[in-house]
């Protein structure tokens, strides 16, 4: 088995969000309770949830890429040692898209298997990443993807199978459609790690940014195996627009609530 290492692209600008006191990846969600710092409650924020889910998936390295703006978190999530994973941190300076995003972790990665997710999303149950992690460590592909039941096909990276359940096409936010499943998490080779650079060096400059979804199609023509874990009972929520933010701090709110009610 490869060691494992996490991936966290951080580098977008968050306008979605509109002006907002910092990082759409550190702000708070909420708050829990706390041991191990003199302060009772401590702030519940999407990149250390993502941390947590890495360290729990066995990963004990991370890389974050971030761009010029985002200096609040490398000052806030910091070496990463509060969280059992030690962070690094790569610069992005020409925001191109999240393919050229990843491939910048290429020297970091090296033969590591990469466990993916992008932390300005609130992915639960938490141990979600340890599932396709396992699951990929098993199959021995190129590419496990784990797949989440969306009702918003035109807000995702959405995927069709065929008779068997093997993923054959990837389409990048569909104006109108009948795929119900989007990807929403990764774990992925050295092979393909390679693959992502060596195809990224052959893409001609575009107006639009470049997107994964265009990456996955590639690697499939080009032999590479790709697989699906379906995470039907899991929920993969965006944070990237005020009112998916509010739900967002909603459902966690909710969760806890549901956790402490479990323990008492």
């Amino acid at each position: 088995m490869n060691d494992l290492i996490g991936l966290l692209p951080a580098a977008g600008r968050g306008s979605r969000l509109g002006p907002i006191p910092c990082s759409k990846e550190i702000m708070p969600l909420g708050f829990r309770p706390t041991q191990t710092t003199s302060l009772a409650w401590h702030p519940v924020t999407a990149m250390e949830l993502h941390l947590h889910a890495l360290r729990q998936a066995g990963a004990r390295r991370a890389v974050v890429i971030i761009s010029e703006s985002k200096a609040d978190i490398v000052r806030y999530i910091g070496d990463g040692s509060r969280y059992g994973v030690a962070v690094a941190y790569v610069y992005q300076q020409q925001l191109q898209g999240l393919p050229f995003a990843l491939s910048l972790a290429r020297d970091w990665i090296g033969s590591s298997t990469t466990l993916f997710s992008m932390p300005d999303t609130l992915i639960t149950p938490p141990e979600t990443m340890a599932r396709v992690s396992a699951f990929h460590q098993r199959h021995g592909v190129d590419v496990t993807l784990g797949l989440f039941s969306t009702t918003t096909p035109h807000k995702f990276g959405m995927v069709e199978q065929d008779d068997q359940g093997r993923l054959v096409y990837f389409i990048e936010k569909p104006a109108q459609s009948n795929l119900h499943l989007m990807w929403g998490m990764a774990a992925w080779s050295p092979r393909f790690t390679e693959f992502l650079t060596a195809h990224l060096a052959d893409q001609p400059p575009q107006d639009t940014e470049y997107v994964m979804s265009g990456v996955f199609n590639a690697a499939l023509k080009a032999g590479l195996t790709i697989q699906g874990i379906p995470l039907l009972e899991a929920h993969y929520h965006d944070i990237g627009t005020p009112e998916d933010f509010q739900s967002g701090v909603l459902r966690l709110a909710l969760e806890q609530d549901s956790r402490f009610d479990d323990m008492r």
